[in-house]
């Protein structure tokens, strides 16, 4: 085979990071030949999302493509049901990422026509051959450097993604926020037993030992309540899932799905819980924990956000929270109504020179958070950087006593963030300023 792949990108591959692939014919008379140029053809089943077109480098003769840029125009994320009642236990979030075939060949003009040959079957870096080649990407952006964060470049080590796809022990959810240690233990996440949330993970078809559910464990105190066991639904075609995570979400999940005869699945006496994937093996991800709390002065914001693996995150700010609009106004000037019809001037304090023709605010909210350790406030950092944040807002529709919720965009957070360490800093809480995704405009003169 003349057209070879000298360099393929791994499975699971973050879409808003470098998805690169080099392409090398290694017939010189061909690629020799006037406008030569390498093509990569990307496919969703049948349909052409796009061709990209490379020349090849002067001095190697090397085709160097970037396929993010097509795979993330088709990507965007998935957030859970909120208010649902009798919901399955294993969302496929298909939005959040694409399985797409890729097909090799290049293009010509010898002779001053255009000559195109496309689907060649190629060799690959580990000697195999095939005309088409299908790529897994998913809707994770990857630093390419903070401290102990996963970066872009730890992601391309040999099978890395296997950390978050692989059904063992040591599988790891899509978030960089701490697991937690132990039930009750001040470090683990902290939720209320209203709030609404899910945890996100890869999953491998082929992965040995299957995903037949997870586990909820609560603790009343360091008591042991009642595990529950929570088995999913056909998972053939699922690559990128959310589960219920959050206290309310784990109750509404449909009674077939669960070990016990009916829900609640987190009492309400249960102080905290841990979370765990089961495969037909035995353990399938580390314990993800919570502690649940109720916070009585101050009303209780939570935030949804985007992190940088692909999953929703999601962080209560317990302190005080102050709201605030933004007023901007225009005016124009006129002269004031005060000729009279006799022709005399009536001068008058009550008459306007200035009218206002434009007026728009824009509400914001500050937040403060408890007190928090290193580990959470360095996770933070996702938060003021996400792209896609909503505050998640309890209401009443008039006439109505449930409360339901509801997501408000946020266009944007300002808050200072810089990195802090356990043998500096021990206990600091996170100011943070909103702004919202909306506008509100009054009535013009």
């Amino acid at each position: 085979m003349s057209l070879e792949i000298k360099y393929l990108p791994q499975q699971y591959r973050t879409v808003y990071n470098p998805v690169e692939i080099v392409m090398l014919e290694t017939n010189s008379t061909t690629r020799g030949y006037v406008g030569f140029a390498y093509l990569i053809d990307v496919k969703d089943g049948g349909n052409l999302l796009g061709r990209l077109r490379v020349p090849p480098t002067q001095s190697t003769g090397f085709g160097r493509f970037d396929m993010s840029g097509v795979m993330k125009s088709y990507m965007s994320s998935d957030f859970g049901l909120l208010n649902g009642s009798n919901i399955e236990s294993m969302f496929d979030n298909t939005n959040s990422y694409k399985d797409l075939s890729l097909q090799f060949g290049w293009i010509h003009y010898n002779g001053g026509t255009a000559t195109i040959s496309m689907n060649q079957t190629v060799t690959f870096p580990d000697s195999t051959t095939a005309n088409s080649f299908n790529l897994l990407t998913f809707n994770g952006s990857l630093p390419n450097y903070r401290r102990d964060v996963v970066n872009f470049y730890d992601w391309q080590n040999t099978n890395y993604y296997q950390n978050y796809s692989s059904n063992v022990l040591t599988r790891k959810f899509l978030t960089n926020s701490p697991p937690g240690i132990s039930q009750n233990n001040q470090y683990n996440q902290k939720v209320k037993y209203n709030d609404e949330g899910y945890l996100y993970f890869l999953y491998d078809n082929s992965s040995a030992g299957g995903l037949t559910g997870f586990v909820v464990q609560p603790y009343n105190n360091n008591i042991a309540m009642t595990q529950v066991t929570v088995s999913t639904p056909t998972l053939s075609t699922f690559k990128h899932i959310r589960i219920p995570s959050a206290p309310a979400t784990l109750n509404k999940i449909t009674g077939p799905r669960l070990s016990i005869p009916s829900q609640p699945i987190i009492p309400t006496t249960a102080t905290s819980y841990y979370i765990q994937l089961i495969t037909e093996e035995g353990v399938g991800s580390q314990k993800f924990y919570y502690n649940i709390e109720t916070e009585c002065r101050y009303e209780t914001r939570r935030i949804e956000f985007l992190n940088s693996l692909g999953g929703f995150d999601y962080f209560n700010f317990t302190k005080v929270s102050k709201h605030s609009e933004e007023i901007e106004r225009k005016f124009f000037q006129t002269t004031a109504n005060d000729l009279t019809s006799t022709g005399s001037i009536n001068y008058s304090i009550s008459n306007r020179e200035k009218v206002q023709y434009y007026t728009k605010s824009s509400p914001k909210m500050k937040l403060t958070s408890d007190w928090i350790d290193s580990k959470t406030y360095n996770w933070l950092l996702e938060l003021i950087e996400s792209p896609e944040i909503y505050l998640l807002d309890s209401y009443a529709l008039p006439n109505e006593d449930a409360i339901n919720l509801r997501r408000i965009p946020v266009k944007n957070i300002n808050g200072n963030w810089e990195e802090k360490s356990d043998s500096v800093d021990k206990l600091f809480n996170l100011e943070i300023d909103l702004e919202f995704g909306m506008d509100n405009f009054r009535q013009s003169f």
